[in-house]
């Protein structure tokens, strides 16, 4: 029993410290699992957010420590560059090098979008077979293209790399930022590409209401206000009215700020890369001159034109903060170089014409909002565009410049509004609570017929069920009285472009004529239900048929109750004396009928763009798999060949070291040299091209040949302290068994004390004997000879002396405690004289533990396993 309670005390926390790391580990994955990643996906650039329980909102670092990307990928047959790499690698590869193309997302091949594409960039386009809309040839092989979906998953993929590599986090879910403008078609584009990467998409936030939100986290708002988001970043210009209130949240008296999203305008085409092809244009007119033929090759070489847009890219930053800046291209065509100054004057007249266009957007804004520009408190400016002069000089002329707000971090507000969006949409998340009313980004209306009558021809119904910039997630009920099916034409309208009404989807609703079988046991009052059909747009942008139902009038079991009731009451009350205080309340009237829904089929059928069917995205995950593949093997054998190539300069210089030439032989360093010269020139012949199994077989090489180099280097520096630090183990047992035999002169033959005494003894005589001839013969032997005496050896035997030593101090100590406890029992017996006698304790041989009592001392073999670390883990 003794041993089945103390097993049972040690197995207590055992299971305890198992619990504890299992819970820890949970609590790692929940974590990892539970962030949310917020990326604001521009033409340009693009940036990252983490959101995650327990540390502040903050942005993710790229590999060069940059809060920004650049939205450029080069993809050269299977190998794809990202960012600045892709950037650079442009102007040798401009075909194959993509850049701003977040604008063609669910693009047609015809579109306005499209056409402006072709225009300014080289890239090989192409209309994708199956819809219609962009694609870009591959040189892979072909008749192989990319569809743009696949190239922005390739980023998208490379953001979900950037933040493991960064934050150490494996992320799945993510919000992601569009222009308010974008309609299904592009929304739907941008879902296909995250779920092509491997996220899934939380929510889709316009560009303008994450800045809002921004904006909002760190302010209160006594007092309603409206604000202007003017965003121009690289492709586009959006303007975004917004209102700022509080309102009671919940049952307390807390207020939550709102933000409202009330109207929006965008110029689609008006951007900072308008700014950079003017800058382009007037570097071709410097180089050509007076030529036209050599502005027409200039324009004909893909090479070229990327090599002038990234040099006017960076004309057009300096000439931000400048009057003028310099323009140089080396060897831009026919071996001549471009050099030139360009001033401030020059771009603006150059984009004199662009001047109206700036503010137009807002003017268009505040008109659909149906306010004025007197109930506007601030224009708060953002995005890479607004710091150009010529649209700040712009915005203040028309708007007043007291107006003009940088009340937020241009490059940062909608990526960190997006994250905290995403935030506020998990369970995981406690965020300060700000309310989200985004405006959709297309109006819907419905038309259908209405139920025959005899003799009336059913008429024709059309109404608008979500007017422009209504709340994204309102729902939106139609309501018919008929007995037969029905069909709803759902039709579409930009919110910020009042135009014709364009087709959305179709939805046929079924099962009306036999909904009222499917009441069983009650009773219909009217033949005709109303059918009832919800309809809303999602977080994502999408238009969905919640449900549809047919709401039929039937008797309510309660009012016939009631009615029976009722009787009986009046039955009592004309018995009763007008006195009589007994007499119970009348009986309260219910509802003769009640309602009771019966759900009804629905067939959907969208148009123009769908998401992308179950084969194309296995098609599209198959490239892409092949392409990380890929990524990963040339990583594995570039890391393979810098580790050889480390390797080799390390050990030359290691082979010239005087600690190194100690411990070899001359014979050695001249095969270890003759095997780093073959590594090298294998490395010359084969590196460029070798298997990572390749270049791991010259590391083997290498590698056998270095280790015995090291072993005798280690052995030759660390044996001295180590022999010292076993002889200090020797000295200290022998001091101890000195004092042991001092202090028991005649115990009995069986003592443990004895036992662990004489095992002690026995252990440092055959280590000092053992080490005095291992010494000897160390001290024989050349430095460049294998040692004879080991650390590992070493080691072991101190290791061994100080386990006896252990075991020793542990029986003495027990001994003592046992004593102790055998006086104390005596004196507690003398002093207890009238106490009846009781049976007396087992005997016991000297030494031996009594195995009633567990609360004293600990035997030799529970003292080890006490001195274990604890099975546990503090959280």
């Amino acid at each position: 029993m003794a041993e089945s309670n103390g097993g049972a005390g040690r197995g207590t926390p055992r299971r305890l410290g198992i619990l504890r790391l299992l819970f820890a580990v949970m609590c790692l994955v929940v974590c990892a699992n539970t962030a949310v990643v917020g990326i604001d996906f521009g033409t340009e650039w693009f940036t990252i957010a983490l959101a995650k329980p327990g540390r502040a909102l903050d942005l993710v670092l790229n590999r060069d420590a940059n809060r920004q990307t650049a939205a450029v990928v080069t993809v050269d047959g299977l190998e794809r560059t990202f960012g600045a790499n892709a950037v650079a690698l442009a102007a040798r590869h401009p075909e194959q090098t993509f850049a701003g193309v977040r604008n063609l997302l669910g693009a047609a091949y015809d579109s306005e979008e499209a056409a402006a594409y072709r225009e300014q960039f080289p890239n090989r386009m192409v209309r994708e077979a199956e819809t219609g809309a962009v694609a870009f040839a591959s040189g892979e092989e072909d008749g192989a293209v990319l569809t743009v979906p696949e190239i922005v998953a390739m980023q998208l993929r490379y953001a979900q790399q950037l933040v493991v590599e960064s934050e150490g986090v494996e992320v799945r879910d993510v919000v992601l930022t569009v222009p308010p403008f974008f309609g299904r078609q592009q929304r739907q584009a941008m879902l296909d590409a995250a779920a092509l990467a491997g996220l899934r998409t939380v929510a889709l936030v316009n560009d303008g209401s994450a800045v809002a939100l921004s904006y909002a986290m760190s302010r209160t708002f006594e007092r309603a206000e409206r604000h202007v988001i003017y965003d121009m970043g690289a492709g586009k210009t959006a303007v975004t009215v917004v209102g700022m209130y509080e309102r009671k949240a919940g049952a307390k008296s807390k207020r939550a700020p709102v933000v409202s999203v009330q109207a929006y305008a965008a110029d689609r085409m008006l951007g900072g890369q308008t700014l950079d092809f003017l800058v382009r244009d007037l570097l071709v007119a410097r180089f050509a001159g007076d030529s036209a033929e050599t502005e027409s090759a200039v324009r004909g070489s893909a090479r070229a034109m990327t090599r002038l847009l990234r040099e006017a890219k960076r004309v057009k930053t300096i000439l931000s903060a400048n009057t003028e800046a310099t323009a140089a291209v080396e060897g831009l065509h026919g071996g001549a170089d471009l050099r030139t100054r360009v001033t401030r004057a020059e771009l603006e007249s150059a984009a004199a014409h662009l001047v109206p266009r700036i503010g137009a957007p807002v003017e268009r804004a505040l008109a659909a909002a149906n306010v004025t520009l007197d109930d506007v408190a601030t224009i708060v400016l953002v995005g890479g565009g607004t710091r150009v002069p010529l649209v700040q000089q712009t915005l203040a002329r028309e708007f007043g410049s007291e107006r003009l707000s940088r009340a937020v971090n241009a490059e940062e507000a909608c990526v960190l509004g997006a994250a905290f969006r995403g935030a506020a949409l998990s369970s995981h998340f406690r965020v300060r609570d700000v309310r989200l009313r985004d405006a959709a980004p297309y109006a819907v209306r419905a038309a259908y017929s209405s139920d025959a009558t005899p003799g009336a021809a059913p008429a024709e119904e059309t109404l608008v069920l979500l007017p422009a910039f209504g709340a994204v997630g309102a729902r939106r009920t139609i309501r018919s009285a008929r007995t037969s099916d029905m069909t709803i034409e759902f039709e579409a309208q930009a919110s910020d472009r009042a135009g014709a009404w364009e087709p959305l989807a179709s939805a046929r609703v079924g099962g009306v004529s036999t909904a009222a079988s499917k009441l069983k046991s009650r009773d219909v009052l009217s033949e005709t239900p109303e059918v009832r059909v919800v309809v809303h747009i999602t977080e994502l942008g999408a238009f969905e048929v919640v449900k549809a139902e047919a709401l039929f009038n039937v008797t309510n079991p309660a009012y016939t109750a009631y009615v029976a009731d009722l009787a009986a009451w009046d039955a009592e009350a004309a018995a009763a004396s007008a006195d009589d205080a007994s007499l119970r309340a009348r009986p309260t009237p219910p509802p003769e009928a009640t309602t009771e829904a019966v759900l009804l089929d629905v067939d959907i059928d969208y148009a123009h763009i769908a998401r992308l069917s179950d084969e194309a995205l296995r098609r599209s995950r198959k490239l892409l798999q092949r392409m990380d593949d890929d990524d990963a093997a040339r990583v594995a054998r570039h890391a393979a060949i810098n580790q050889l190539e480390s390797l080799i300069y390390h050990l030359r210089d290691a082979a010239e070291e005087d600690d190194v030439i100690q411990v070899t032989t001359a014979a050695q360093r001249a095969a270890l040299d003759a095997a780093l010269a073959a590594a090298a020139q294998w490395l010359d012949d084969h590196g460029e091209s070798a298997s990572v199994d390749a270049a791991e077989a010259q590391i083997a090489t290498l590698k056998e040949l270095e280790a015995p180099i090291v072993y005798r280097k280690s052995q030759l520096a660390e044996r001295p302290s180590r022999v010292a630090a076993l002889q200090a183990a020797i000295t200290q047992a022998e001091n101890f068994t000195a004092l042991i035999r001092s202090e028991h002169t005649s115990p009995p033959a069986d003592d443990a004390v004895v036992r662990a005494l004489e095992a002690l003894e026995d252990i440092i005589d055959s280590t000092v004997s053992w080490l005095d001839s291992l010494v000897a013969q160390q001290d024989a032997l050349a430095p460049s000879d294998d040692p004879v005496l080991t650390l590992a050896d070493v080691d072991a035997k101190a290791l061994a002396i100080t386990q006896k030593l252990a075991r020793l101090i542990a029986a003495n100590a027990q001994k003592a405690a046992s004593a102790e406890t055998s006086e104390a029992d005596a004196d507690s017996s003398a002093a207890e004289e009238d106490v009846p006698e009781q049976e007396d304790a087992p005997e016991r041989e000297y030494g031996e533990p009594v195995a009633e009592d567990h609360s004293g001392t600990l035997s030799a073999n529970e003292h080890e396993t006490s001195a274990q670390p604890a099975d546990h883990v503090e959280l």
